[in-house]
């Protein structure tokens, strides 16, 4: 008959193994994730896509909308640095609103001819400042046709092109949030 006799050493050496374990990865520092170095977009409907790339030394933003009605967000991961231009793929541009964070600059483009732009800046404060071609917070508003047709409102096969202002996003207002309202949807 073999008699056995109970041994702790080894049961302890273990325990005391996992929580030297336990401790030495407790105590590593956490380093964050890597900060995206390309523009994160977030669109809001089901049937928006946008999207970013550089070109010509602009920055370009898509924006196409099955509803004609969106929103997005873009943050670019530091300063820009480049004009942006952002491309609506609709018919027509009732409303654009661009906002940084700070201020909202409103774009309407009539749908008559000739094709009237209106724009405005609207302050944190909620104050609403009517702006001209002169103003350094104009963006340059351009219909480009992709056929030979007239770029006219309803633009059939086209976009309607925002130029935004030199400044408007820096490196303390990365995030451009947009919304558009198309004429016809």
């Amino acid at each position: 008959m073999t008699h056995s006799t109970f041994c702790p050493a080894p049961i302890h050496l273990a325990l005391y193994a996992c929580c030297m374990a336990l401790l030495v990865t407790g105590c590593r520092p956490i380093t964050p994730p890597p900060a995206p170095s390309a523009p994160v977009v977030e669109t809001v409907e089901q049937g928006d896509q946008v999207s970013v790339f550089v070109e010509d030394e602009s920055v370009h933003i898509d924006v196409h909308s099955e509803r004609g009605i969106g929103a997005a967000q873009v943050r670019f991961p530091g300063q820009v640095g480049k004009p942006i231009v952002v491309a609506f793929h609709l018919q027509g541009l009732e409303q654009a609103v661009f906002d940084n964070g700070e201020q909202q600059l409103e774009i309407s483009l009539f749908s008559q001819d000739p094709s009237t732009v209106l724009q405005s800046l609207v302050t944190q404060q909620g104050v609403v400042l009517p702006l001209s071609e002169d103003d350094p917070f104009w963006a340059r508003v351009k219909i480009v046709a992709e056929n030979s047709d007239l770029p006219t409102i309803p633009l059939r096969q086209g976009h309607i092109e925002v130029t935004l202002p030199p400044g408007f996003l820096d490196a303390q207002h990365p995030v451009l949030s947009l919304r558009w309202i198309d004429f016809y949807r």
